[in-house]
């Protein structure tokens, strides 16, 4: 039989990917949290930011050696090797993903993936993922323990926030009061039954403070419901209202590294904390306080029955901390594969057309019902665990402790330590306390629950937002002045923009040209303020960008990407965005366009309901509409991405006609040389460098690069 090659009892803590580029980072996340020192996702990505294509070997190397351990790179040509090396380590898995491997023998292998958590496969499966390298790290001599609270802001600002805390006083005083007064019905039902030999005017008594009572107890609950709604509806808004904020806050960035679907299900993640976390703050202090009253009570009558019910209550709370962990490792599993079936959904509803025409349809519906049928076994495990047999045995408790501790109450009722009045109304008293922590368990193991996707949602508010200062200076003329300027996607990966020098005069109108990945959209979107320079500057009618409100540098700024984007509104809706005219002047404007004519056709003209993702339109619509959208604006700078590319040549000539009138300083990404014959200097770049600039004849002149790309557009176009 073989025997587990474990080197270290100790288990690899799982930490799920958020973005699908993060397997790295989390697999040293998961060996800093093994050697007991406590870090975040957030931290790690401030030292080394996976970005577009993930992390190197090394990258992940450099990491883990930034908190003082001893790394080596190994090719593991034969597995007979893992007999010598130190458990657990980094292993590079299907040529593009990286695990954590925490154990070895020659039928099991035990690996925490990032993708769907600590999992036990078959070293078959093992040797066929397995890519020969690994990452050998172990803490070196000046490596210290750490153990802080790595609680997110999120947790701290969200989902705590103090400008409720006057609420949650104003419930558990409440709560307490209103407690306090319904124990004069346990205590009553005590009196008349120790009382009922005695006059009809104790009975009477008796029955009157019950009735004041009851009419106390109905009205302080009411004004507890309100107080209780008004803090659920406090929450929920200032949950979602910070969410969608920061989102649109982020850079963009941001969203270059992670899919629209991943995104998505983060926002449906924000809505099942709403759902949980309201009501579950709200019933777990009204509960809480409660509890604690009750158990007062029944100190104050019987302690030892007190002490019974404490041990009770500590057998559950012992039962949920072991089954927990069990549950969130189910709870990991169910979210990332939720995750993954909402991406291929999402990827296959806006890429329809390709779906159907590629005739591929078939291995979408397949890879989604994998997906989901994964999702299928990790919820059916986390149900059987949460609520079959954890459920079961909480309810076990709750049926049988109440039914021992009457017992207690009758014997001790018999024996004369307590009247059968105070013996019935401490039972009382019991099933209502029980009542209340049963749904303090329950209400544990839904916020354990809503942690998880706490955990999915805070990379939203982690993540830096874009730098914004308090200015309210305005971009004063389209000169634009490029100084040195550099860039990338992570401080790891090659430079995507190098030692661009560039001086713009205002009404200038410049061509960028180059091969396919030589810079030029990048370059656009570093102008017109979507991505953050690595070093180097950009000023702005004189003014360096950092100067800038961005919000108010943006205003003056305006962008036309390749893929013209129209919003789920009306066509008018869509062009009143971010112009200062109103619905009249928008109309009269527009018609004065002749390639906005097609609008006046449809059946509902300016009217016209854009549906998501603008599918009711053709790409030649959309794009007429996004000009005129910009023609609107009056920009004192225009950036422009290949803006015609779906114009037929009559919509271009008065599309060219329209920006010539505009009076601002124009950035055209040219991929056809038809665009830039007038322009007033054209920018040569390769490999995100500027290799020439001048103006069309000059750069035909020189033999050069322009010359190059120039002559085989030509040829292309000739069929030569």
């Amino acid at each position: 039989m073989a025997k587990l090659k474990i080197f270290n009892k100790k288990r690899v803590p799982p930490s799920l990917q958020i973005a699908q580029t993060e397997c790295g980072l989390c697999c040293v996340k998961s060996i800093l949290n093994y050697y007991d020192f406590s870090v975040s996702l957030p931290e790690l990505r401030k030292i080394k930011e996976p970005g577009r294509d993930g992390l190197g070997l090394k990258q992940i190397k450099g990491l883990l050696e930034c908190y003082n351990f001893k790394v080596k790179n190994f090719k593991v040509k034969d597995n007979k090797a893992f007999d010598m090396l130190n458990f657990p380590l980094i292993a590079f898995w299907k040529g593009c993903h990286y695990v954590v491997l925490e154990s070895y023998n020659d039928k099991n292998v035990v690996i925490m993936d990032p993708s769907v958590g600590r999992i036990k496969i078959s070293t078959l499966e093992f040797n066929a993922n397995f890519d020969r390298y690994v990452i050998l790290c172990t803490p070196n001599d000046n490596f210290q323990k750490r153990n802080i609270s790595t609680v997110s802001k999120f947790k701290k600002t969200y989902i705590w926030p103090n400008n409720m805390i006057s609420i949650y006083v104003k419930l558990a005083l409440l709560s307490v009061i209103a407690i306090t007064i319904t124990l004069s019905i346990p205590i009553a039902t005590q009196k008349l039954i120790d009382f009922s030999l005695q006059t009809q005017k104790s009975l009477i008594f008796i029955v009157i403070i019950i009735i004041f009572s009851m009419i106390i107890a109905v009205f302080l609950s009411f004004l507890r419901n309100l107080y209780s709604i008004q803090m659920i509806l406090k929450f929920n808004w200032f949950l979602m209202n910070g969410a969608f904020k920061r989102l649109l806050y982020l850079p963009a960035k941001y969203f270059s590294v992670r899919s629209p679907g991943e995104i998505t299900y983060r926002i449906n993640a924000l809505t099942r904390i709403q759902d949980i976390i309201g009501p579950t703050l709200v019933r777990s202090i009204l509960d809480f306080f409660s509890s604690c009253t009750l158990l007062g009570y029944v100190f104050f009558i019987n302690p030892l029955i007190a002490i019974l019910i404490l041990i009770f209550l500590l057998l559950n709370f012992i039962f949920l901390a072991i089954m927990q962990k069990h549950i969130n490792f189910s709870k990991d599993r169910e979210l990332h594969e939720g995750s993954s079936a909402q991406s291929i959904q999402l990827d296959a509803l806006v890429s329809i057309n390709s779906v159907k025409i590629g005739g591929y349809m078939k291995r979408y519906i397949d890879d989604w019902a994998n997906r989901y049928q994964n999702l299928l076994k990790a919820m059916e495990k986390r149900m059987k665990l949460q609520d079959g047999l954890v459920g079961s045995i909480l309810n076990g408790f709750q049926t049988f402790a109440p039914l021992l501790i009457l017992s207690i109450n009758i014997y001790l009722s018999q024996v004369g330590y307590m009247t059968l009045g105070q013996a019935i109304a401490v039972q009382s008293v019991v099933s209502m306390l029980f009542t209340y922590t049963n749904s303090i368990f329950t209400t544990i193991s839904e916020a354990l629950t809503a942690t998880k996707y706490i955990e999915l949602s805070e990379d939203i508010f982690e993540y830096p937002e874009e730098n914004r200062i308090n200015s309210m200076i305005q971009m004063q003329s389209g000169d634009v002045e490029i100084k040195n300027l550099h860039f990338s996607y992570t401080p790891e990966s090659p430079l995507a923009i190098k030692s661009i020098n560039l001086s713009i005069k205002e009404g200038d109108t410049i061509a960028l040209v180059g091969m396919s990945g030589s810079g030029k959209t990048t370059l656009g979107k570093l102008i017109s303020t979507l991505f953050e320079p690595s070093s180097g500057s950009i000023l702005y009618g004189g003014v360096e960008k950092t100067k800038y409100n961005i919000d108010n540098l943006r205003s003056s700024i305006s962008y036309i990407p390749q893929e013209a984007y129209l919003h789920n509104r009306t066509i008018l809706e869509n062009l009143k965005l971010g112009c200062n005219y109103n619905e009249y002047e928008i109309i009269k404007r527009c018609q004065s366009m002749p390639f906005l004519n097609f609008i006046n056709s449809l059946p509902m003209g300016y009217s016209t309901v854009v549906s998501e993702m603008g599918a009711n339109l053709s790409g030649g619509q959309r794009q007429r509409i996004h000009i005129a959208k910009v023609l609107l604006q009056s920009p004192k700078l225009l950036v422009m991405d290949e803006a015609t590319s779906s114009l037929d040549n009559v919509s271009q000539s008065h599309v060219y006609d329209e920006l010539s009138r505009l009076k601002c300083t124009k950035i055209v990404i040219a991929h056809r040389f038809a665009t830039v014959f007038n322009a007033d200097k054209i920018v040569v770049m390769d490999h995100g460098e500027i290799v020439e600039v001048g103006a069309h004849n000059e750069l035909l002149n020189k033999n050069g690069l322009y010359r190059k790309l120039f002559n085989a557009e030509f040829k292309k176009e000739c069929g030569v």
